[in-house]
């Protein structure tokens, strides 16, 4: 039978249903399958309370949400900024035309609304400051300019690797609900193929050890 086409939800309440009854049934089922022993019903109890205790993470949560609140507020920071900076930047080398087209309006723009893109472009500007900042100052750029867009660079990428941090976890955390469950539905198959073959007898055993047709799950 196919058990993933009943949903998570109720395959968690099967498979709670079967862990209360599992031990009662073990000394009859085991005759149709060796595995189905007390090391059986000790793996199946603690798989069940593993995909219990450690659920899957939505994929929207607070915490994602804080961070790209955070890194749209950098983001407008950063565009404020590159603005300033492409005038005293117009204004220290007027005549390199592929200079002052890589912070043309349209780029920034572009830039500030790509986040993937953003820290490269980041880093690209804090090595130009670096590079070119006695000629920024001899067109009257600030430092306190261009101090802060060194400065939002840092934080914009520690933000941002934050973030992947935290959504690498929360994968890595689904991933293993995932495999914990496909494998606590392994369990359960062989359980409901046992139970079918040796409980029929048993007509109130039989319903606590096998699949109930989805309309009866409650």
């Amino acid at each position: 039978m196919n058990i993933y086409s009943y949903p998570e939800g109720d395959l968690l309440k099967i498979a709670s249903q079967f862990k209360k009854h599992l031990k009662d049934g073990i000394p009859t089922i085991k005759k149709t399958n060796s595995v189905l022993d007390e090391g059986f019903v000790y793996k199946f109890k603690a798989l069940f309370y593993e995909v219990q205790a450690n659920p899957k993470e939505p994929e929207s949560d607070s915490i994602t949400y804080q961070y790209k609140l955070d890194l749209e507020s950098l983001a407008d920071q950063a565009r404020s900024f590159f603005l300033i900076f492409r005038f005293y930047l117009q204004k220290a080398f007027p005549y390199d035309a592929d200079l002052c087209q890589q912070y043309g309006y349209i780029e920034i723009e572009k830039m500030v609304q790509d986040y993937s893109a953003l820290p490269t472009f980041l880093e690209e500007t804090v090595q130009l400051i670096n590079e070119k900042r006695s000629f920024l100052r001899a067109a009257n750029c600030p430092d306190s300019t261009l101090d802060e867009l060194i400065c939002l660079s840092f934080r914009f990428t520690d933000v941002d690797e934050q973030l992947r941090k935290y959504l690498q976890k929360k994968e890595m955390k689904n991933k293993a609900y995932q495999n914990n469950l496909k494998e606590l539905c392994r369990l359960m198959e062989i359980v409901h193929e046992a139970a079918s073959q040796s409980l029929q007898s048993d007509p109130e055993s039989l319903r606590y050890l096998t699949f109930p047709p989805k309309e009866y799950i409650h």
